[in-house]
């Protein structure tokens, strides 16, 4: 009986695992900035790496560097021009992640709430 309890157990955890390959969109606001910024980021994921691209929009795009997954804990980073982005999201099932992006240039860092979604 424990070894079927603990096999439900493992497959249930295998299940929730799950995976964020696909495109993802959505918008980050900047603390106390006044619109909003677009975001299309397209993941691939192995194992717990992370690869892909990100930026505003489908051909304005940025490789990801550092990306990694940890249960629901997704991270990555990328470079646009002078700007380092660093996204530290909080994965909500299938359809939804959202966190803090951190945004750094040589001269200022601001942080920003961002918020993605797969579409179906």
């Amino acid at each position: 009986m424990k070894k079927v309890i603990a096999f439900v157990l493992v497959c249930c955890a295998a299940a929730m695992a799950g995976d964020v390959t696909g495109t993802w969109t959505g918008t980050f606001k900047v603390n106390g900035g006044d619109h909003t910024v677009p975001q299309v980021i397209i993941l691939k994921q192995a194992g717990n790496k992370l690869s892909g691209s990100g930026g505003p929009d489908a051909e304005e795009q940025y490789p990801i560097e550092n990306g990694k997954v940890e249960g629901d804990h997704v991270t990555f980073e990328l470079t646009s021009g002078e700007w380092r982005f660093t996204y530290d999201l909080k994965w909500d099932g299938p359809e939804e992640m959202r966190g803090d992006l951190g945004l750094k240039s040589l001269n200022e860092s601001r942080t920003a709430k961002i918020s993605l979604r797969k579409p179906k």
